[in-house]
């Protein structure tokens, strides 16, 4: 069950960024995030009262945390995606995704069985094949700044799956609740300093509408999938989400991978195939 809920939240997150960047194409993506943010927390408010779970302090301070940690990723992305090479920004802030997550939970105590440290392995090359985007849709310069920024980027994904995770088996949804109302009064600032602040209607409010929708419900898998199974192997299918994003532009948008996204997408396949043996 962990496996098919990990399954669901890279599905879900694939998705939510497909639709988020159909929409980002219209405005910039902090606009897109300051609509899209508080979506989650309704949700994860509406969601609350028909689970149990109890609000402790740990689920109050990891869910502020991982709030945090989670806008810094999402910030740093965006930004280094406007001034800096998309096949290689995607990629590390992919991976260290998948492997802060990994590193924690070994650290932790999982142990993964062999099949699926291979699975892990093959995992990480899947994302970072399937997140390389073809060389004429990049642009900008690489510099040791830019390096030094996914990185952080990803370690901030990372840390919100980590805070996420280990915020408590009895405190039902509240973790989710928090992080996401910490997302969406951290994101207010930080637009409005961008002069990211305006009014969004019709379809394209729909749009991140359904985009903060599905993020909230990739958490809620996530979240599930790590408490049912192991962190590290719950990271790693859902840091494979790229791969429905891929999937979705080829489907709709008629886009063409390329070579390396076709192999990544194979792979990917058969490190879920090894994680669940």
């Amino acid at each position: 069950m962990a496996v098919v809920l990990a399954l669901l939240a890279a599905v879900s997150y694939g998705v939510s960024d497909f639709i988020g960047g159909l929409a980002s194409r219209r405005r910039s993506a902090l606009a897109i995030l300051l609509y899209s943010y508080p979506v989650g927390a309704v949700l994860m408010a509406a969601l609350l009262p028909l689970t149990s779970g109890t609000l402790t302090t740990r689920a109050v301070v990891f869910g502020i945390l991982g709030g945090a940690f989670g806008l810094v990723g999402v910030v740093l992305l965006y930004s280094l995606l406007a001034i800096a090479p998309m096949n290689v920004v995607s990629p590390i802030t992919a991976v260290l995704a998948a492997a802060v997550p990994v590193v924690v939970g070994v650290l932790t105590g999982d142990r993964p069985a062999t099949a699926a440290w291979f699975g892990v392995a093959i995992g990480f090359v899947a994302v970072v094949l399937v997140s390389r985007q073809p060389a004429e849709t990049s642009h900008g310069r690489l510099t040791t700044r830019t390096v030094a920024l996914a990185i952080a980027s990803g370690v901030g994904f990372g840390g919100y799956f980590v805070f996420l995770a280990r915020a408590g088996d009895g405190t039902g949804l509240w973790p989710l609740l928090i992080s996401r109302l910490a997302s969406a009064v951290l994101i207010v600032p930080l637009a409005y300093r961008a002069g990211a602040v305006t009014v969004i209607r019709g379809w394209l409010l729909a749009l991140c509408l359904i985009a903060g929708a599905l993020d909230a419900a990739a958490n809620l898998f996530f979240l599930l999938a790590s408490r049912q199974g192991l962190l590290s192997l719950a990271a790693v299918i859902t840091a494979l989400y790229p791969a429905t994003t891929v999937a979705l532009a080829i489907v709709f948008l008629h886009e063409r991978p390329s070579r390396a996204q076709q192999v990544g997408l194979g792979l990917a396949a058969v490190a879920i195939v090894l994680i669940t043996r």
